[in-house]
């Protein structure tokens, strides 16, 4: 890792050239000097100035080379982007990346599901051989070892994954960047972090994996373990995606009891049993990995990511057997995703803090379809980095509401940061975002205010799957169509 001389500021230019443009899209946190003070200070004008000359080369980079958005703008007549907001009829709703039709995976049509997945990415899929694939992981690895795709699923939790097309480049960046936005301290960057840092990494749950944060642990390894032998995972193989979705369809299929109508293949039936009884032991198997963990890595600085459920879990239950401060004081906690369902206590960053010793906790805020993780400051607002332009809509027409002051509504944004698929997406969550009121911690940049929900809860929209999308009546229907055709 560079650093910038201290006169050489290119985000304050007002003239915004074109090798600064290729400078920030290829390198963010260079681009800004390495520094996290530096990213998140830009004032709103400059910052605005950088995201719509940067998101105008991304439109002109995937136009007619990226077929969904083709279609999608083509049906809509966009042909350019003068503004921010001319980009909302072009985010991608929910269903774009599960919209293949179910029964390729139960019929394990993975050359048709390739014939879909080709037309969200500029990465050229028509030349690989998936006739041999029998699973939803061997489909998966087989793109991954013929291509630089790293394709990432979500949970699977309504019944179908989405596939997300992410390549080795994006996710090279993207964890990169960690030493830059997860270990430096806004208004008191410090040392810059060599890379990689070359600390112990402790994960909770499996090496390897489609889910996004098992794909992003090769890079983990690369930037900031710097050794497979510093890497600890407290499962050594890779979570199967297709248990996962397995899984989720049993309980869709329980709840509303129909269990008797769920078709499987005898393959995966077998093996039912086993990620149950998988799945029920990951509490103990975690606290006993983390056992381990304090005993042979005890007084080290190490990098931990967890969820916050199991975080607290594992602090409250480490607390009460009156162990604390295991790790060294600078070692980093990097977690997220609320509460999942459960309802975290007040103070769960203190016993979190007391119980690991680590002085620096990151919650963050952010998905697998892309947005960065956007870190909490000190008084709880989630600050969106600058490679992200973050958009609310009305939850009702889905159109943009104003840019200014405060907005609550279905949360979307534009990712500058994938050089392969479009970055544009419209999430489920329900949010207040302020773009104008500075936050008392300094940083110069939107952030969420308060508690992020899912739209379906405060809504009552029924399911992600009802989700609508920016874009012109019946434009993105069209789109949805062609993305399928190919498939059956």
């Amino acid at each position: 890792m560079t650093t910038q001389s201290k006169t050489a500021k290119p985000w304050l230019n007002d003239d915004i050239t074109a090798a600064s443009i290729d400078q920030f899209l290829a390198d963010p946190c260079e681009f800004f000097g390495n520094s996290l003070t530096n990213l998140m200070s830009l004032a709103r004008k400059p910052r605005e100035r950088l995201q719509l000359a940067s998101l105008k080369r991304r439109f002109s980079q995937f136009r007619g080379s990226l077929p969904m958005l083709d279609k999608l703008a083509d049906s809509q007549n966009i042909n350019a982007i003068e503004q921010l907001e001319d980009v909302t009829p072009l985010l991608f709703g929910h269903s774009v990346y599960k919209s293949y039709p179910p029964s390729l995976l139960d019929k394990h049509r993975y050359d048709q599901l390739t014939v879909w997945l080709n037309k969200l990415t500029t990465i050229d899929l028509s030349h690989v051989d998936v006739s041999a694939c029998r699973s939803i992981d061997d489909w998966m690895l087989t793109l991954k070892r013929e291509t630089p795709l790293f394709v990432c699923h979500t949970s699977g939790t309504s019944g179908t994954m989405s596939f997300l097309p992410w390549d080795s480049a994006e996710c090279d960046k993207f964890i990169g960047g960690y030493p830059i936005t997860q270990f430096q301290h806004f208004g008191q960057d410090g040392p810059i972090e060599t890379r990689p840092v070359n600390i112990d990494c402790i994960y909770p749950y499996f090496r390897s994996g489609g889910i996004s944060h098992a794909v992003l642990n090769d890079f983990v390894i690369k930037h900031i373990a710097g050794s497979e032998e510093r890497f600890h995972a407290a499962y050594p193989g890779r979570l199967s995606a297709d248990m996962m979705l397995l899984a989720s369809r049993y309980r869709a299929a329980a709840a509303k009891g129909q269990l008797d109508r769920l078709q499987i293949s005898p393959e995966l039936a077998a093996r039912r049993a086993e990620f149950e009884i998988q799945q029920r032991d990951m509490p103990r198997r975690a606290a006993e990995f983390f056992d381990t963990m304090r005993t042979t890595l005890a007084g080290r600085r190490v990098f931990i990511q967890c969820a916050n459920p199991m975080l607290t879990k594992l602090a409250e239950d480490g607390l009460k057997q009156g162990l604390k401060k295991i790790f060294a004081p600078d070692s980093l906690i990097v977690t997220g995703g609320g509460g999942k369902g459960t309802v975290l206590p007040g103070n769960w960053r203190e016993m979190v803090k007391e119980f690991f010793g680590c002085d620096n906790i990151n919650n963050n805020y952010g998905m697998t379809e892309g947005g960065g993780f956007n870190r909490s400051c000190e008084h709880g607002n989630y600050h969106i980095l600058p490679g992200t332009i973050p958009f609310i809509l009305d939850p009702d027409t889905f159109k943009p509401l104003p840019r200014t002051g405060r907005a609550t509504g279905c949360y979307a944004f534009y990712d500058l940061l994938p050089d392969t698929h479009w970055g544009g997406f419209i999430t489920g969550d329900y949010l207040t975002m302020e773009f104008d009121a500075p936050c008392a911690c300094g940083r110069n940049a939107p952030y969420i205010v308060g508690e992020v929900k899912r739209l379906s809860e405060v809504r009552n929209v029924e399911g992600e799957e009802k989700l609508s999308c920016a874009a012109a009546p019946g434009a993105y229907a069209d789109a949805l169509d062609y993305l399928n055709e190919g498939t059956a």
